[in-house]
Order: structure tokens, then sequence, then C-alpha cells
């Protein structure tokens, strides 16, 4: 049954946009099925009792048109559809292509006049008549006298059989346009800006043939307000289960009355579009030069497809068309039930929605037809159920640093998901006491089987401290040809200190933040899920007590290093890591043994050359000296005696630098061999 109404909709043929005539009776489509959607649109479907050939019409606002174009889907099992058709609206600027005057000049008679130059006219003012051709129509001031200002009148010329007159057209009685044909497109253009100012309705005509009586449908998609779910959890005195209830707020802004329809709503996020079908558009084309005796234009070639492409682009076209059939609703389906049930008294209604899951969304069927005028909004319930909690309190950082919050942990054991809403919740401690309010939350979407934390209040009873530490670890190494491999740890740990409420246990879910290339090393138990931003870490506090948790992120460093860039501080550091292996750690202290020898001779070497230079100073000096005094005098001799031990030492020390040089480079030489030789 279902194949065939799907064939008999698609059967929907050529929509005109002209009047058809028919001599079939006209059937009006009652509304039957409403189901609304949280993507803002509404499936509106009406049914008519026909027999035989039959005209079904039905009303649509002039706004919703194009949606209804665009998805209009009828269903006639036994018979065959033939045409569908509306009035038209063409565009204004195309009414007026052809006429003598334009829009504008309809705003006023003056206006009008003027765009009539020369058509005749019948005048009656004054008691009198006067027939010929508009000359002009020419504005004049006349004044009130005794400073009442002036008023604006319009002299309008006639060149009549007896010459020219004229008369005012604000005291004319009476102007008649002489030419049918041109007052016709006046009235015709009046009644086009009528139509396409008002918002009015449009009547949609659709043609259906076949024989006997039966049942026919015809649904669309149009705007629809978002209806609402709203929730209300009532919390037991402990743990267990807590009665949850959920409601749809819905509104009718169909612009028709809801009368025994049957009612579902639609929870998903369906793709939906919109296109201004009902609109004429043009195609843009491109203009090319008139030919002429020997000029040619060629074609422009924008390649060929393969033949292999075509057949695979018809099959991939094929396959799209394929994807396009649209599926029967949820109200179809409920029909299809009770037509394939063969006449079975159906179970009696349950006064709670009765939901559906499906591949993209959840469809809650009201069991019992509901009555709704235009412009009411109804408050309906979708959900009834008694789901297990649990009560623990939330801790974010970046919501409260100091108190986290009073939450429940709820889990939808029910067999279809829970569309989103605000959620209201209340506690009921003992059976005799009256139910009280204890906030507000809100629900996120929520899929069967799973759980979400839903937060109403702030927890004053517990306090949190949190405090962040960093750190680098070493955690191995190894040598090859003379580059050093370190592998490092880049650790940061989180201490959140939790004081608990002083008289009652809590449970309480730390969300510790998440940072992309770090992974959670600690702590390994408790950890309940990962949201995309956060950790969620479970921990029980008992009453008056502390509790610590320590959250520890890591993420692995390796740096390569050329060990004989490394410096003796740095050397140091690595060396009094931990988790080096042996053989690494030898080979360092070896290399830190030849940099000390290294340092010790080129400190040594430094030493001799500074003794130098000072020398060198002392001899320039004596050279200065010993030039200014007295030859064969005492102090001569005294400067001539201290220049010679000067050079001796100068030349002892050139002799112990070059040897020194020599140590250096020896050492030098065994630092870099045996680093260019290391592989550990």
């Amino acid at each position: 049954m279902r194949k065939s109404r799907i064939g008999a909709a698609w059967a929907l043929g050529l929509m005109t946009t002209s009047f058809v005539a028919s001599t079939a009776s006209a059937e009006e489509l009652a509304l039957r099925r409403v189901m609304l959607s949280t993507g803002g649109v509404g499936y509106f479907e009406h049914e008519a009792q026909v027999s035989g050939d039959a005209e079904l019409t039905f009303d649509v606002r002039l706004d919703q048109v194009s949606d209804v174009l665009k998805s209009l889907l009828a269903m006639d099992p036994q018979g065959r559809l033939g045409q569908a058709s509306l009035p038209g609206r063409a565009p204004l600027s195309e009414i007026f292509r052809d006429l003598p005057f334009s829009q504008e000049d309809l705003s006023s008679t003056a206006s009008l006049l003027r765009a009539l130059r020369g058509q005749m006219l019948r005048v009656s003012a004054h008691g009198s008549t006067m027939e010929g051709r508009l000359v002009s129509v020419t504005e004049e001031k006349v004044s009130l006298g005794e400073g009442q200002g002036t008023i604006v009148r319009n002299r309008v010329s006639l060149m009549t059989a007896t010459g020219m007159r004229q008369f005012v057209l604000e005291e004319a009685d009476q102007i008649d346009i002489v030419d049918a044909r041109l007052r016709s497109q006046v009235e015709q253009a009046l009644a086009a800006i009528a139509e396409h100012a008002a918002a009015d309705r449009r009547t949609i005509t659709i043609d259906v043939h076949g024989q006997g009586e039966r049942a026919v449908r015809v649904g669309y998609v149009v705007a629809a307000p978002l209806w609402k779910s709203t929730y209300r959890l009532v919390l037991p005195e402990g743990e267990g289960k807590a009665k949850l209830e959920g409601w749809a707020l819905l509104e009718n802004m169909s612009g028709q009355d809801w009368n025994h329809v049957d009612l579902s709503v639609a929870s998903g996020n369906p793709v939906t579009l919109r296109q201004a079908v009902y609109e004429a558009y043009f195609v843009n084309r491109p203009e090319v030069p008139v030919e002429v005796l020997g000029r040619r234009l060629p074609p422009v070639d924008v390649g060929a497809v393969p033949k292999a492409e075509e057949a695979d682009g018809a099959g991939r076209a094929g396959r799209f068309m394929h994807g396009f059939m649209p599926a029967p609703s949820a109200a179809d389906a409920l029909m299809l039930e009770s037509e394939s049930a063969e006449g079975a008294p159906a179970p009696a209604p349950s006064p709670i929605a009765e939901p559906t899951e499906g591949a993209t969304q959840v469809v809650f069927h009201f069991p019992e037809p509901v009555d709704l005028p235009r412009g009411q909004s109804l408050l309906v319930p979708i959900v009834s159920e008694s789901i297990p909690i649990e009560r623990v309190s939330w801790y974010r950082y970046d919501v409260d640093p100091k108190n986290p919050l009073a939450s429940v942990r709820l889990k939808n054991d029910t067999e279809t998901g829970l569309p989103p809403g605000i959620l209201s919740i209340y506690e009921n401690a003992k059976a005799n006491e009256p139910t009280a309010f204890v906030g507000d939350a809100r629900l996120g979407a929520l899929p069967a089987g799973e759980d979400r934390l839903v937060s109403y209040a702030v927890d004053l009873d517990v306090r949190v401290d949190r405090e962040e530490k960093f750190a680098q670890v070493v955690t191995g190494a190894k040598i090859a040809r003379g580059v050093l491999e370190v592998r490092r740890v880049e650790r940061r740990t989180t201490d959140y200190t939790i004081k608990g409420a002083a008289d009652e246990d809590r449970v309480l879910v730390v969300e510790h933040p998440r940072i992309q290339g770090f992974t959670l090393a600690a702590p390994t138990e408790g950890v309940i899920g990962t949201t995309d931003t956060h950790v969620r870490i479970r921990r029980e506090v008992p009453a008056g007590q502390t509790v610590v948790v320590e959250a520890v992120l890591e993420r692995p460093i390796e740096q390569s290093i050329v060990i004989g860039s490394i410096t003796a501080q740095e050397l140091g550091v690595l060396l009094s890591s931990t988790e080096m292996s042996p053989a690494v750690r030898a080979a360092l202290t070896h290399v830190a043994e030849l940099q000390r020898t290294l340092a010790s001779r080129e400190q040594a070497l430094a030493l001799l050359r500074t003794e130098r230079q000072t020398l060198v100073s002392d001899q320039d000096r004596l050279r200065r000296n010993l030039a200014s005094a007295p030859q064969g005098s005492e102090l001569h001799t005294r400067y001539l005696t201290a220049l010679a031990s000067t050079e001796d030492r100068i030349g002892e020390l050139d002799r112990t630098i070059d040897a020194a040089e020599a140590s250096v480079r020896v050492a030098r030489d065994e630092l870099a061999d045996y680093i260019a030789n290391l592989s550990i």
C-alpha cells in the first residue's frame, strides 16, 4: 500500500500557473494531520472523500505558496492525478512592460493624465461636458488670501472640436478615458497592484481522475514556529529513580484552525531550505554582435564529456533521484497500520505522546485528536517516565572557581531520545511534605542509553581550592654519532583540594581541562568520561572530610643536542637525572671529565698569555724610561738590568705558552674524537 501511494504521489503532473477549467465537482480538502519539526517547518496534510473525477481545492497564505509548490505531495491510492493550478504571480515590472504608463504614474490622477498626453478624454465639470485630446497638465499655485497660504491645483488643457479648452482637475466631476482598450489597461494595472500588495491567500486546485469512492490526501511543508520542549524532574529523598515529565509547547500560526487533527512533533536537526519558486525569473542571455557579411563568430568550445563519464553521471543522477524519494511521514505510517488491521478495534489511546525513534529524529505522536484555533498555543505532554539519577556536585574552574554546582546525573534508559529543553527541578523530601522547587537546568539532546549532567544551584557547603604546578622531567636518553637524544616529559599537575559538606556525604565530579597534545597520566581510577574540552573525574567526599584529587597531564618531548655544544652546567643537569641508562651516564661523565681537562688547560694557557701581555707592557715602559735617563747614570743602569730580566722572562713564557697550546690542542682533539665516535 505504501509503495502505491508514493508512486501515485509522483504521478502529480504539470504544475501550471493558470486556472484549469474542468467539469468535475470541486471538493474542499480538510486539514487532518499536522507534524511540527524543530527544523522550523511543519508538515500539513489535508484529506477529502471523492467519487470519480474531482477537483480538490485548498487555500494557502501568499507567503507560503513557494513552500507549498516546493513540497506538495498528493496521494490517490486508487486513481491517478492530473494537474495542479493556481493564479500566477508575475512581477509588476512585467505587467507594466507594454503599458503606456508606469506604476509610478498611478500614484495620482495628475500623474496618470500626464502619462496619457494625447489621449481622448471626456470631462464633466460645472454642469458642462467637453471631449478632446489631452494637451497638458500644469501645476499652479493659488493664494487663499489674508495670510492663509497657498494651494496647488492642476490646470488641464484639452484640444476639442471647437478649440482649446481648460478646466481645473480638482473641480472636475467626472473624467472618462474614451479609448475602451486603454481604460481596460488602467483597470487591469490597478487590479495587479492590489493583488501584489494584499496579504491574501491563493487557492490551489488539483485534478484527480478515478472511479469509486476513495480518500485522497494532499500534504506539504511550510514554515512553522519552532515547538519547544520543557521538562519537570522530581527528585526523590535519596538515590534511585526520579520522575521526569516532558511537555511540548506549540503554536498554531498556520492561518487556519486545527479541528480534530492528528498531531505529531519531531525532534531532530533536518536540513530545511527555502526557494522562491512562485516568483518569475528570467535568464540573462549573453549579447552577441549582429552578423554581417564576411564575419564569422565560431562557438566557444567548453570541452566534451567522455562516454564513460556520461554513463557514470547518469548513474549518479539516477541514484540521487532515488535518494530524494520522500519517506512516508509518521502520520502515513500510523494510517497504514490502521488500514492493515482490516477493521480490528484500536487499543485505548494513551494520554502521553507515543515516541518513535527514527534514523535522524524522534517523533512524538499524540494518540488523541487535537483542536487548536489559529493564533493559540498549546502545552501537551510528551514524556512521563521514571529514570535513574545520581546526585552529584559538579565542579569546573571556569564556571565557579570556589564552589561546585549542585547537579543531577541522569540516564535516559527509555527506548527513544529526548529533545533538548529547559528543566525545572523539584525535591520531594517526604510524602507528607510539599514539593519544593530547587532550580532550573538546561537539558541538551539526550539519546537513548546516554547520561547527562544537569546543574541547578551552587553547592555552598563544598569548597574547592585549586593549585597548578609545571615541570619538565628527563625520562631517558641515547647517543648516536655524537648527538644526544634526550626524552623529556612536560608535566602539568593540578591539585584539587575538596573540603566536603559538614553533615552530608558528597559525590564530586571534577571536570579537568583537556590540552591538545597532552594525555591524562593521573588519576587512573574514577575517570567517568571525557567531553570535547574536559575530562570528568568522580570522587566520593565523606561528610566533614577533605579529599585531594591530583590531575596530571603529560606531553612527551624529544630533543636532539650536539654533545660538543653542551655546556658544563647543562651537562650537570642531565647527569642529575636518575632516568638515564648507566652506559649513557658513564659516557656523559667521561665527556664531563674531558671537558674539565680541556677547561683547566685553557685556563692555564689564558693565565700565561695574560702574564706575557703584562710583561710586554712593562717592557715598553722600561724602554721609554731608559731613553729619558742620562747615559752612564745609576738610574740608566737599573733600567737596563730590569729590561734584560723582562726579556728573559718573556722568552720563558713563549716556550711555556707553546707547550700549553699544544696541550690544549691535545685535550680538544681527545674530546672531539671521543664525541665523534660515541654511539650508545
